[in-house]
């Protein structure tokens, strides 16, 4: 995985008022494999940010649409927004969908606490290196969302939107300048 430039979050960086670090619960959803889990710890926390893993939670049968062979990633919002912390990522390998898309690679309140990503269909095509960078980058994503990033039209940057496996290859690991100024 390339080098990274330290990414921290909003509260952490100087100049806030904020006096203790931003706490990022990682919720595993369902079974979910935990060297997964402990590798996007790893990462999120060497861009400057104070990650815990919390108990793995059973995702309730209501949430699988019979029809789509899928899951409600709205669902997954509302069990992350119930654990304690200051932001919390739900992390499952069940496939997501949301609202008349398809599939989606994650979703997140945008500004919120709670955000999920779905590793289902990262695995795609994908040795473990580009697995995990694809894992680290929609988590990036979804973590910019919940305080308050939109998209972006810069196609390198981490908060591009990724309609397809190869616009997540393509992105950067990182926000973009524009990106991170509005941080």
């Amino acid at each position: 995985m390339p080098a990274a430039r330290t990414i921290a979050a909003p509260a952490d960086r100087p100049g806030t008022r904020q006096k203790k670090p931003v706490m990022l619960v990682l919720l595993p959803c369902g079974p979910v494999e935990r060297e997964d889990v402990d590798f996007l710890m790893g990462a999120l926390s060497a861009r400057g940010m104070k990650v815990v893993i919390a108990v793995e939670r059973k995702v309730p049968t209501a949430t699988f649409n019979v029809a789509r062979r899928q899951y409600r990633a709205d669902v997954f919002l509302n069990m992350a927004q119930n654990e304690p912390g200051d932001q919390v990522l739900a992390v499952t390998n069940y496939d997501l969908y949301s609202g008349g898309l398809n599939f989606v690679f994650g979703l997140a309140e945008s500004p919120g606490k709670s955000a999920v990503i779905s590793l289902f269909r990262l695995r795609r095509g994908a040795n473990e290196e580009t697995f995990r960078c694809r894992a680290v980058k929609e988590a990036v994503h979804e973590l910019g969302h919940t305080w308050g990033l939109s998209h972006c039209q810069n196609p390198r940057c981490v908060m591009h939107f990724s309609n397809s496996l190869e616009d997540t290859d393509r992105k950067e690991m990182d926000w973009c300048e524009r990106c991170d100024r509005k941080l």
